[in-house]
């Protein structure tokens, strides 16, 4: 396992156990994240644990000292399937046609659902390359009125938002399609994918940042065992990667990240010299 960091950067997080994490925060799409569910389910009942126990030594009291009490009559009873909030939206399609579909908030974690003119579920997405915002970028496959289900991830409760379904730019649909041979660990394909990305919006600091961490995931994957530390890559992908780094820490700086691009630069800095920053 490597000794240091590659990435994680767009979830505002460093990875210093190796290359084993998934790209970032990025979320599959695809599908609901039932690891984030199980988390929510373990801090809960970790949280109730103490008093649930509590709560049933007191109840097996009540039923050892008292005597057992005729059945009462229920006054409401029913049986029902609580489902989350969500908003309804449609809109006509064409096949073929790329859009893009956002939900975006400051109130909570979106969660955005789109389904075919059959009423099936095509794709679902609550946090797109690290963020809490709810993406969807795809090509329609067939013409007539597909649904958009807006809602919160995991049924929280809601707030404002802004929902929006626009035909998807060049430069959209080809840094969906790295994001998506991120995922699948394809990283040659993905750094190839990024750098199409900085041609068509060169001002856009999430390619060059994406685009060095495909190469050094890249190099770390071909190189397996062998690979240790930065001053095994090769010098000109090495050069490569901290050029990358260095542009993506600029832009962000330029839109008033200086925090999250002094990470970056320090991760740079870590790709050249080799040393650890933070030692």
């Amino acid at each position: 396992m490597l000794s240091f960091s590659i990435g994680s950067l767009r979830g505002y997080w460093v990875n210093k156990s190796g290359i084993a994490d998934p790209h970032g925060g990025f979320k599959d799409k695809n599908l609901l994240n039932d690891a984030g569910c199980r988390s929510v389910h373990s801090l809960r009942s970790q949280k109730l644990l103490p008093r649930l126990r509590h709560l049933a030594w007191s109840a097996m009291l009540a039923v050892l000292t008292s005597a057992t009490p005729a059945a009462a009559e229920a006054i409401l009873e029913e049986t029902v399937e609580f489902e989350p909030q969500q908003d309804v939206y449609t809109f006509a399609g064409e096949a073929g046609q790329a859009v893009i579909i956002e939900m975006v908030s400051e109130d909570f974690d979106t969660f955005v659902t789109l389904l075919n003119p059959a009423g099936e579920i095509l794709e679902q997405n609550d946090d797109y390359n690290g963020t809490p915002q709810a993406t969807i970028v795809m090509e329609l496959p067939e013409t007539g009125e597909y649904t958009v289900l807006a809602g919160s991830f995991y049924g929280q409760l809601g707030g404002s938002y802004r929902v929006s379904v626009k035909p998807a730019t060049d430069f959209e649909q080809v840094y969906d399609r790295a994001l998506e041979l991120m995922q699948s660990e394809d990283y040659g394909q993905a750094a190839e994918a990024y750098e199409a990305a900085t041609v068509l919006m060169p001002n856009d600091p999430n390619s060059y940042l994406g685009r060095a961490d495909a190469l050094l995931r890249q190099q770390a994957l071909s190189m397996g065992e062998a690979f240790s530390s930065p001053n095994d890559l090769p010098d000109d992908v090495r050069a490569d990667i901290v050029e990358n780094y260095e542009k993506a820490a600029r832009l962000f700086a330029a839109t008033g990240q200086q925090d999250f691009s002094a990470l970056i630069l320090e991760q740079a800095e870590f790709v050249r010299t080799g040393e650890d920053p933070q030692n």
